[in-house]
């Protein structure tokens, strides 16, 4: 069998040489390794450059201040700072009133309210609120008497002759009293015994107001009828209270009769020469008789109507 010679080689060699070539490249594998690596190598050469960047930008940013950190406002401090303004004026007003209140409590320290108040009876005025304190005056019943709110104990502040001074409480009325209070504030109550009868010559009439004195006073000696007296003594309708050197008892008497006067018929009181009588009421001077007695000085005389 003819088989073709070959020349250096066999003849599947020799075609296979003669084959155009067919350029030999990395496998599909190899070039996506390669492409990856180039791109691999491109963002590195970025990373590097923005790294360094970066750098230089921080270095920069170190040089400058650094500014605040921003905070978010607290909403519950500006709702108080609001809440505060609005409060502002009714603070204001708060305190005008408190000042305006201390103001007038300090005014009313240093001038007290006065009022006009009576003596219901004779009153002392002391110099301090204590029963031994020293007497600076008295009060007739019925005077007036300038007193202030404070008081100490059984004591009041009173204003008395442009000074303080102290008066009992229980002493005072808010009205002045009546003729008839103003009589009684002395008298005590009709407590005594009095015989029944007739004494001393004294008409019916007469006996009334001798029961009635003799009943609230202890009056060591009384004078009745007389019979060569050119007075009412010799009808027996005049009396004579012989209170002596005893003024309070006879001040208190003869008040007592002013302040019963109608009830008791009394014509005319003579004490301490003066006179009072019930369509003159008023006590008037007498003319010097030239004796205490006479003068009745050392006694109360009451004369009572013919009833």
């Amino acid at each position: 069998m003819y088989q073709p010679r070959r020349a250096g080689g066999s003849a599947v060699e020799q075609v296979a040489e003669h084959r155009p070539s067919r350029a030999v490249g990395p496998a599909p594998r190899a070039w996506y390794a390669a492409a990856a690596n180039r791109l691999g190598a491109i963002f590195l050469g970025l990373a590097v450059t923005g790294t360094a960047g970066a750098l230089t930008l921080a270095g920069t940013a170190a040089a400058a201040p650094i500014a605040a950190p921003m905070t978010t406002p607290d909403p519950s401090a500006r709702d108080a700072a609001i809440s505060r303004a609005d409060a502002r004026p009714q603070i204001a007003a708060e305190d005008a009133l408190a000042v305006a209140a201390a103001t007038q409590e300090l005014a009313e320290a240093e001038l007290q309210p006065t009022k006009t108040m009576y003596a219901k009876k004779a009153v002392t005025v002391v110099a301090a609120p204590d029963a031994d304190a020293k007497k600076v005056g008295s009060v007739k019943i019925a005077g007036k008497l300038t007193v202030t709110p404070e008081t100490d104990g059984k004591y009041r502040l009173v204003e008395f002759k442009g000074e303080q001074a102290w008066v009992l409480k229980a002493s005072l009325s808010n009205s002045k009293p009546s003729a008839d209070q103003t009589a009684d504030g002395s008298a005590p109550a009709a407590t005594r015994s009095v015989p029944a009868g007739s004494v001393l010559g004294l008409k019916p009439v007469a006996m009334v107001v001798y029961r009635a004195v003799m009943a609230r006073w202890n009056v060591k000696n009384v004078g009745g009828y007389r019979t060569h007296s050119l007075s009412v003594h010799q009808f027996g309708r005049a009396i004579d209270f012989m209170t002596y050197g005893n003024t309070a008892q006879g001040y208190a008497v003869r008040d007592f009769l002013v302040a019963h006067a109608k009830e008791f018929h009394v014509d005319h009181i003579i004490y301490r020469q003066q006179i009072w009588t019930p369509y003159n009421p008023t006590w008037r001077h007498m003319a010097d008789r030239g004796s205490p007695t006479a003068n009745h000085m050392d006694h109360v005389h009451v004369a009572v109507d013919n009833a």
